[in-house]
This record gives C-alpha cells, sequence and structure tokens, in this order.
C-alpha cells in the first residue's frame, strides 16, 4: 500500500502543478465562509470547526470573482439543517456581492450554501419549506460526502503531501462504499486502492501501479484527484448517491425552477463542473457536515519519549473519533513558544513527522476557539552518539565461546533508539551474524540488557553491530572468550610460620594467568613453573580460608577462586619416636626396615597439640592412633604395599611426617644343607628350605661377596627348596649364610650355618 499512496501522489502533485485551483473542474465563485461566536474573539473558517451553536453568526465574505461572472445577478442563501427534530431552515437569500451575515436560531448538524450565479429564486421558501426529516437526512448525507470528497481531493492534489494523510483520506472516503464500491478491510491495502481506484473511473482499469516506468503510470491516468472531483461534480452524483433526490427535492421545495449541482470548495475557491443552457436557471451546492462530538480529553495512552527528526506516533487515551478533529496541532515548551506538529491522524493515531528539538513539550491544538492541551509531557530527545557504546568490564569477561545464552549489557549512551544487536566475526568470512536478543525500552535507558547464544560464536575477535532507529549503523571491536582459567585438586595450605612457601597449583588453562592477589598476604606467580610463593600476613590466623585472585590477559575483571589458600598453624615437630621391638626372624631386618603385613608399635612425643590424630600418609594402614597426653600418641600401623615403598606417618596435614621405614618381604628359612657334591671351583652344593626363597639372588660368607642363584625354589609356598652353589670352604666353623635380595647390593645375614 505504501508504494500505491507514493503512486497516488505523485499523480496528485503533477496534476495540481497542471490545474492548482479545482481539479475535475473550475472556479464558479470566490467566497469565505466565516463563523462569529458570541463570547470568542475573532472569527474562525467554517471549515475548522466542530460545531455550530445557537447565536453563532455564520459570515458570507465574496472574494475575487470569477473570470466572466456577473455577481450583480448572483445570489447566496444559507441552509441549515437541525440536530434535534427541528424543520429544515433557509435562511434569507442575499446578494452574492456583498458581505453577508446569517444569525443561527438553534444548534446545526449541517450547513449548505446554495450559490446561485443567475440569481435564485427562493421567494415562496418560508411558506413551501415544511419540517421534512428525509430532506434533513439527505441534506447530512450530502454534507459529509461533500467533506469526505474535500479531504480525498485536497489530499490528492496537494504538492507536498505525505503518504499518511492520503491513505487517511483514501480510507475515510472508501469505508462508506462511496463509488459504489466498499472496501473489503481484510484485504491487502494495496488492493483495496485499486478497488477503489477502478470503481472511481472504469478508464482505470488498465492502471499498472507497478509498471516500472512512471511515464507510462502517469499516461495511464489523466489524474486521480480529477477523477474523483469530476464523479463528484457529473450529473449521475456517483460519489454522493442520494444527491440526485435531494436536488429534486429542494427545487420542488425551495427553489422553483433551479438545477442544482454538486460543488466542492478549495481554500476560497466553489469549484464545480459549469453548466450552461436555455432558460434554466443553475445553482450549486456545498455543504458541511459537523461531526457530533465533544471537545475530546488529550490523554495520552503513555508517557511519551520520542527520537528528534525520527516519526512520531501519538496514541491518546481516547479513541481517534473523539480528538480526529483537532487541528492545528503544535508542541508547546515550557516557555509557551510553539511550533506546528505536521502529520495526520490515521490507524487510530496521530502520525507526526518528525517531533521538534531535543527538550520537553506538550502536544496542543485548536477546537474550534479552544486550546486544547495534553496534560501529559513529551520528552524528545537527541538521538545518541553510538560511538560511545561498550560492554560493560562484567559482560565483556563473560562473552565466552560455548557458554549457552549469556546475558550481557552495554552501556555508554541511552539506548531507548537502539533497534538491533549484532555480533560478527572478524575472522570467519563466513560465519553468520548472531542477533542479540532484547526488549526494546520506552524511556532514557542509560544500560541495555541483552541476551546472547554463544553456541554460535567462536573464540577471537568479533565485531558488535548497533542500528539505530533512523537507521544508522555503527560496530565496535568486542572480543569472544574461551574458557577461563580454572583451579582444581582443592586449596593450598600454607603455614603461618614467618617464612615464604612455595605451593604448586594444578588446574586448566593456568597459563594464562598473569598475576595472582589474595588478601591475607602476598604471593609471587611463578608461570612457568605453576608454582606460587606465598608469604603470609602476621596478623593471618590459622584455620582461615583466602579467595585467590587471578588475573587474566585479555580480560577486565579478574577471575576468582573462593578457598583458594587454606592458613594452617606453625608445624608441629616431632620431638621423640620410641618403637616397639621388632620379631627378629631368620633373615637379617635393617633398622631403617619394616616387614610388609607386620604391625608396628610407635610412642611418638610432639613439641605440641594436635587438631586431629595422625594419619599414614603412605604404604600403611593405621589401626590405632589414642592419645596418651596432650603431645603424645600412641600408633598402631600394619604396612601394606609393593616392596621399598617407604612407610611414614603424616603428624598433621601439610606438616611433619614420621619415617617408619622401608617396606620389605623377608624369607622366612627353616634349614640348611651342604652336599659333598661339587658346582665347580671351590664350589658345593647346597639346600634351602623355608618360604619366600624366590626372592634371592645371591649367596655367600659375608655381605660383600656371593654367588648367584641359577635356579628358582620348587615345593609349595611355605614349604619350598632352592638349590644353589656354596663357596667353600667357609671362613669359619658354624658360620653364617648371607644372601641377597632382589633389587639389593649388599647381603644380608642369616640364621643358617653349616
Amino acid at each position: 500500500m505504501r508504494e500505491i499512496v507514493f503512486l497516488l501522489i505523485a499523480f496528485s502533485s503533477a496534476y495540481a502543478t497542471a490545474e492548482p485551483l479545482c481539479p475535475g473542474g473550475s472556479a464558479v465563485a470566490n467566497f469565505r465562509l466565516q463563523v462569529e461566536r458570541p463570547g470568542e474573539k475573532g472569527v474562525q473558517p467554517i471549515e475548522d470547526l466542530n460545531a455550530l451553536r445557537k447565536g453563532d453568526t455564520v459570515i458570507y465574505v465574496p472574494g475575487d470573482p470569477a473570470p466572466g461572472d456577473d455577481l450583480d445577478k448572483a445570489d447566496v442563501v444559507l441552509l441549515i439543517a437541525p440536530k434535534e427534530g427541528q424543520e429544515l431552515q433557509v435562511m434569507e437569500r442575499k446578494p452574492a456581492l456583498g458581505r453577508q451575515r446569517w444569525e443561527l436560531k438553534f444548534d446545526a448538524s449541517v450547513v449548505a450554501l446554495a450559490y446561485g450565479p443567475a440569481g435564485l429564486r427562493a421567494d415562496r421558501v418560508q411558506n413551501m419549506v415544511k419540517k421534512d426529516p428525509e430532506l434533513v437526512a439527505q441534506l447530512a448525507e450530502y454534507g459529509e460526502r461533500t467533506t469526505q470528497v474535500e479531504t480525498l481531493v485536497s489530499a490528492m492534489s496537494r504538492p507536498a503531501a505525505d503518504a499518511q494523510t492520503m491513505e487517511a483520506a483514501l480510507r475515510g472516503f472508501a469505508s462508506s462504499g462511496a463509488g459504489g464500491a466498499r472496501l473489503d478491510r481484510n484485504a491487502t491495502l494495496d488492493q483495496q486502492t485499486l478497488t477503489m481506484m477502478r470503481a472511481l473511473n472504469p478508464a482505470l482499469a488498465a492502471y499498472d501501479p507497478l509498471s516500472p516506468e512512471p511515464r507510462v503510470r502517469w499516461q495511464q491516468s489523466a489524474g486521480l484527484a480529477a477523477a474523483v472531483a469530476g464523479l463528484f461534480f457529473g450529473n449521475t452524483v456517483a460519489v454522493a448517491a442520494t444527491s440526485a433526490t435531494l436536488f429534486l427535492n429542494l427545487r420542488s421545495v425551495a427553489f422553483p425552477r433551479t438545477e442544482f449541482r454538486s460543488a466542492l470548495r478549495r481554500d476560497s475557491s466553489l469549484c464545480a463542473k459549469r453548466e450552461s443552457g436555455s432558460g434554466v436557471r443553475f445553482a450549486y451546492l456545498w455543504a458541511r457536515r459537523f461531526p457530533e462530538s465533544r471537545q475530546p480529553d488529550l490523554a495520552l495512552r503513555e508517557p511519551l519519549h520520542l527520537g528528534a527528526g525520527l516519526p512520531a506516533k501519538i496514541e491518546f487515551a481516547t479513541p481517534a473519533g473523539a480528538w480526529g478533529q483537532v487541528r492545528k496541532w503544535r508542541w508547546v515548551d515550557a516557555e509557551g513558544n510553539s511550533q506546528a506538529a505536521e502529520g495526520s491522524v490515521n490507524g487510530g493515531a496521530l502520525q507526526l513527522a518528525k517531533p521538534p528539538a531535543p527538550g520537553t513539550y506538550r502536544l496542543a491544538g485548536d477546537w474550534d476557539w479552544q486550546e486544547l492541551q495534553a496534560a501529559q509531557p513529551v520528552t524528545v530527545y537527541a538521538l545518541p552518539d553510538l560511538t560511545a557504546v561498550r560492554l560493560t568490564e562484567a559482560s565483556a569477561d563473560a562473552l565466552e565461546a560455548g557458554r549457552g545464552r549469556v546475558r550481557l549489557r552495554l552501556t555508554g549512551v541511552d539506548f531507548q533508539f537502539v533497534t538491533k544487536v549484532e555480533l560478527e566475526s572478524v575472522a570467519d568470512a563466513l560465519a553468520e551474524k548472531v542477533a542479540a536478543r532484547f526488549v526494546p525500552v520506552k524511556g532514557p535507558a542509560p544500560e541495555l540488557e541483552m541476551e546472547v547464544d554463544t553456541d554460535r560464536l567462536r573464540q577471537g575477535a568479533h565485531r558488535l553491530w548497533l542500528t539505530r532507529a533512523d537507521g544508522e549503523v555503527h560496530a565496535f571491536a568486542a572480543m569472544v572468550h574461551g574458557p577461563a582459567p580454572r583451579l582444581t585438586g582443592g586449596p593450598s595450605m600454607v603455614r603461618q610460620d614467618g617464612t615464604a612457601q612455595r605451593i604448586r597449583l594444578t588446574g586448566e588453562r593456568l597459563e594464562e594467568v598473569e598475576r595472582l592477589e589474595f588478601a591475607g598476604g602476598t604471593v609471587q606467580w611463578l608461570r612457568e613453573l605453576r608454582e606460587a610463593e606465598v608469604r603470609l600476613n602476621p596478623q593471618t590466623l590459622p584455620g582461615t580460608s583466602w579467595e585467590l585472585t587471578a588475573w587474566v590477559g585479555g580480560r577486565n575483571l579478574p577471575v576468582k577462586w573462593p578457598d583458594g589458600i587454606r592458613v594452617l598453624p606453625p608445624a608441629v615437630r616431632v620431638v621423640s619416636v620410641q618403637r616397639a621391638a621388632r620379631t627378629a626372624g631368620s633373615v637379617e631386618l635393617l633398622d631403617s626396615e619394616v616387614d610388609a603385613g607386620v604391625a608396628v608399635s610407635l610412642a611418638v612425643k610432639l613439641s605440641g597439640p594436635l587438631a586431629e590424630a595422625p594419619k599414614v600418609a603412605r604404604c600403611g594402614q593405621l589401626e590405632r592412633a589414642d592419645r596418651l597426653s596432650e603431645s603424645e600418641w600412641f600408633i598402631v600401623l600394619r604396612p601394606e604395599g609393593a616392596d621399598g615403598c617407604r612407610v611414614s606417618v603424616e603428624v598433621e596435614p601439610g606438616g611433619a611426617e614420621i619415617a617408619v621405614g622401608k617396606l620389605v618381604r623377608r624369607p622366612d628359612l627353616t634349614g640348611f644343607t651342604l652336599s659333598g657334591e661339587a658346582a665347580g671351583e671351590n664350589q658345593y652344593w647346597g639346600e634351602l628350605t623355608g618360604s619366600g626363597l624366590e626372592r634371592i639372588v645371591r649367596v655367600g660368607w659375608n655381605e660383600r661377596e656371593g654367588i648367584p642363584v641359577t635356579e628358582l625354589p620348587a615345593g609349595e609356598s611355605g614349604r619350598q627348596k632352592l638349590r644353589l652353589a656354596v663357596p667353600w670352604p667357609a671362613p669359619a666353623p658354624r658360620a653364617p649364610l648371607y644372601i641377597w635380595l632382589r633389587g639389593e647390593t649388599a647381603g644380608r645375614r642369616t640364621n643358617a650355618r653349616f
């Protein structure tokens, strides 16, 4: 429809250039009709009024005569249709040459002026016009149609016509079935317009409003304004369907031997189709129907916040029928200065081309002699400079790829006139723009909350595009981050002992961390080692936990790691350890060793109390941990694990440990015999019996020299036999045998003897 309306405007503008005064006809008279009301200052044009009241005076003011007219013979008569059942009043016939006045005896719903260039014979009017409801209704219908056609022709013919004014005129004209075609409001607007055009003039049936050639479009039509006006002027009176009956009734009742023709008013001209005929007295009838509406209340539906230079839609709390007749809309500032508000009533709202300069105003308009003013102010704002837009620091950091839907905030300008926000990748030219979702705001908005689907974004540089209500677009840089660094492994333990301590951090993307901070002391971040050197403040109390703050490259705000550092009291020292006697066994056990699976009892004296019982740190299971006194404990543990594992007890978390010994599994020897069978030079075969013999790899008579064992033990577990070569002679009678266990470099003394 918008395209159709603009075509109509182009046609009407072109036609108005050729015939600026009376489209479809010619000027038959020039005059102005004004109204004077008791108690009101000045006069008002009759076209601007919403009511004619009892006591009002209608003033006829002649203008420049039309060429060729002889005003000496011309007469004018005013016809007044009542509001509530009175008879049609035909006022006194008066010469058209001079200024004339008629005072109304009752409120009027319709006013009509009959203009007779050759005079009007109305000498029998007062006797012949009787109360005639049908005549009154016909005159009211004619007045309404006259007003509709005048509005439409004016909108079409105006060189500076706007689409909204044109559209409103078309809808008002066609809604009542003018031209024999009532528009279907469910049809598209362009279909409605074409229906109306073809009903007005069958010659327009072949008109193609979508033709690419403007000249072709123009040649297909003689001008829509002329077509509409011509139909109204024609004898068939196609637009005003009841006019033929009206004119016949007027002729028979009030104006004998007078032929009436339709007439429209354009400015001060009375436009009609000129008629001539021998012995026929022609007259032209113009009428206006006044809306039956009371003075409206200009209450706005909601507070208005408008952008300077943008089209404005003003909606009132009452229907448009109540305030649609307000004229001369204007903006009134706080000092009382006013300026015109250009626009039209359309779609139940006041559509304005553009608001004034930024400031606070009230909308005002004229209702007859009264000025109406909206109670609520209207604020007009300058459109924001989008170059000042930025993401808040928290939002810039939250823009991470793959986080799903993320709420972000923009700041820096007033966002009430931002209509679109989009994100576009800089590196990936094939990536589609990702639109941000947000709720348009009404009124000043220093921040804009929006939602972005980060699953559609990739890590890297982006542009954030903003579109303003007037179409201006601006972009600024935005970085889409990867996931933030993350700390794993629980809090790091630091003791309050006045010394600098190193802690190792574990986690993800720690290489992006540039520095660390925490409120309980100082920390130096050794990024390459992923270690932090921590020194606690003296007043930092043991038992407290501190948030560790990580500053990450490319981010505005730090990453917070709650419970990143936990403060422990100064370490408790081990004063003494007493160990219960150990089972000797058949194979030597060193002082630094413990038997696997054999319980070990310890009496431990510490330098201070413990918050909780000691725990086995590694290679064993705690069976008992009894407090003997404030700083003494009795501990029983059972070593478990692989050979060589270092069994220890942790006095307190992160504190000192008690080294219990290296875990070993000793063979259990039950017998040893030596045969007389030579196994080589200075060697004889012998045999060991017992269990765990598979661990023996060498034998000898001292801890330094030994002969490798070349065979494996035979027999069941616990009753094994191992054949081995033994050097000869023995160093002494009853000399003990030494054995080497796997992985050891020195022999162990046994109780096996020869």
